[in-house]
């Protein structure tokens, strides 16, 4: 194959030129560029102590891949030499473009993370024509480096929440910090022990300046809270409550549709959307269909006016008038006759003084519902992922786990 070489040029020399080393030659192929540095210096840097050691005749030529020039691909070409240092370090010379064992320059890998945020990691391989494999190793490693570490994080408002990563009810536990609005710790599993694993990672000091933990009605959770952060309060957002009622309410429909005539299971057919969304959201359309339904049927009316009623005392802002307003809701639901509302005020009551916190803390749990989403769309972006590792690091860098580097 024929190569054409380039005169020394000084453009070439201010792209190429690093510490310790400078552009030299240029080789040009059919499908690649190759640079070539020359070392400047008789010394190299010890990557333990910083200091300047005398090079050694143990050496070897080392080709990594950088930025691309025009539609071919550029490699660098440079012999890295093996040192002896004093403070008793045995290995390869300290470089500041290159990594140990890398196969990218620095900045070529600063590249293909920052595409990786933005991109699939398959439309990354065919955008700088690297192999999978580079592109996830580069990707992990960076998002590694720029994860929050909780020495440095100092919490005083979490949002607890747990997403499926597998099919099975295999589960991660998120942890959110709700004043950085971001993933600070994940952890396998949504047991009593996982959160414990986070708890035992922050020390007595930093434990008991937490104020408050937003979970779900997730027991292990619960425990772990009040055996680690006994000060912490635990909040119960309004929209675990409102879930819980509305399994309650869709379980009546249900026994309503199976002992309906046929006339009226047409009328009942594909309204559960319509039944348990909240009216003030609804279009004129599914407004009007609610109305004709609730007409024919008092049973699930009255069952629909109790879902109503509990969002809307969810949505007070007034302690003392949410918490009297509640306490309303349970005596109509102790009047209804409702089986099914009465198990979900069971549960309600189980957890009374969490739920009570609640209307004292003007926080909710939508950013960890919002995180979940995000989580989603990084599953189906990337089809799946085989490596759980590199799962968790992606929530990290979608659901802003990531120190963000000053401009």
């Amino acid at each position: 194959m024929k190569k054409k070489r380039y005169r020394y040029s000084k453009i070439f020399r201010d792209i190429y030129t690093f510490i310790g080393f400078v552009y030299s030659d240029l080789i040009n192929n059919d499908d690649n560029i190759q640079i070539i540095l020359r070392r400047t210096r008789k010394t190299a840097t010890c990557p333990e102590c910083n200091r300047r050691v005398s090079l050694t005749n143990d050496w070897y030529k080392r080709t990594v891949r950088d930025y691309d020039l025009g539609p071919k691909r550029c490699y660098i070409t440079f012999f890295e030499n093996k040192i002896r240092c004093k403070c008793g370090f045995r290995g390869m010379e300290q470089l500041d473009f290159v990594r140990p064992y890398s196969r990218c320059t620095i900045r070529f890998e600063d590249r293909v993370a920052n595409l990786c945020d933005k991109m699939a990691l398959s439309d990354v391989c065919k955008t700088v024509w690297l192999n999978w494999k580079t592109v996830k190793a580069i990707d992990k490693h960076y998002i590694n480096m720029k994860k929050r570490n909780l020495v440095d994080i100092f919490p005083r408002r979490l949002g607890i929440d747990e997403v499926a990563y597998e099919k099975g009810h295999k589960y991660l536990t998120i942890v959110r910090d709700l004043d950085l609005n971001g993933v600070i710790w994940i952890g396998l599993n949504r047991r009593q022990e996982t959160l414990d694993e986070f708890f035992d990672q922050l020390d007595d000091y930093k434990k008991s300046q937490i104020e408050m933990i937003i979970t779900d009605m997730h027991d292990p959770y619960i425990a772990s809270i009040e055996e680690n952060c006994p000060n912490a309060k635990i909040v119960i957002d309004k929209f675990h409550i409102a879930k819980v009622v509305n399994k309650a309410l869709d379980e009546i429909r249900k026994e309503e549709f199976s002992n309906a005539s046929d006339e009226e299971r047409i009328q009942m057919k594909r309204k559960r959307f319509v039944i348990l969304k909240r009216n003030q959201n609804l279009n004129d359309k599914q407004r009007e269909q609610l109305e004709v339904l609730m007409y024919n049927n008092n049973r699930l009316y009255q069952a629909y006016l109790l879902k109503e009623q509990i969002a809307d005392v969810l949505d007070e802002n007034i302690m003392v008038t949410g918490l009297n307003r509640l306490e309303i809701w349970k005596q109509n639901v102790r009047r209804s006759g409702f089986k099914q509302m009465e198990k979900a005020l069971k549960t309600i009551e189980k957890y009374h003084d969490k739920i009570e916190n609640y209307f004292k803390y003007p926080y909710t749990n939508a950013g960890s519902e919002g995180f979940n989403n995000k989580i989603g769309v990084v599953k189906r972006r990337a089809y799946g992922f085989w490596d759980l590792e590199y799962f968790i690091l992606t929530i990290y860098q979608a659901c802003g786990g990531l120190r963000v580097d000053p401009a």
